[in-house]
């Protein structure tokens, strides 16, 4: 299983969605993080049908910062157990029935505030 995990420091600019939409063609991962999108919840979406992501998960941005997103395709696959504005951690449920978990994590911006990751 592939999975790719990007911060994209802007999903709504023209220039990183060409960028985005060549790598999942090139590596065609099953499951792609997203981080700092900058886009709210409704935006993201769109964007999903765009990569060829049948299902996802969003965090909205907070104010013009931030954002996660998580795409996949088979619904059976990702459970999602917890999220904030810094993360969200998933279980994947392979086709052989092992389970394991993927977590993406986007540190918050302020370095003397990591620890609140």
């Amino acid at each position: 299983m592939k999975v790719l995990s990007w911060n994209v420091r802007g999903l709504g600019k023209p220039r990183t969605r060409q960028a985005i939409k060549k790598v999942l063609h090139l590596y065609k991962p099953e499951i792609f993080f997203c981080c700092e999108t900058k886009m709210l919840a409704k935006q993201v979406y769109v964007e999903g049908r765009n990569f060829n992501f049948e299902y996802y998960f969003v965090v909205d941005r907070d104010g013009i910062r931030g954002g996660l997103a998580l795409f996949w395709n088979d619904k059976d696959k990702v459970e999602i157990k917890s999220y904030s504005k810094h993360h969200i951690d998933a279980l994947v449920h392979n086709d052989n029935g092992k389970v394991w978990r993927c977590t993406g994590v986007y540190g918050h911006p302020e370095t003397s505030q990591r620890h609140h990751t």
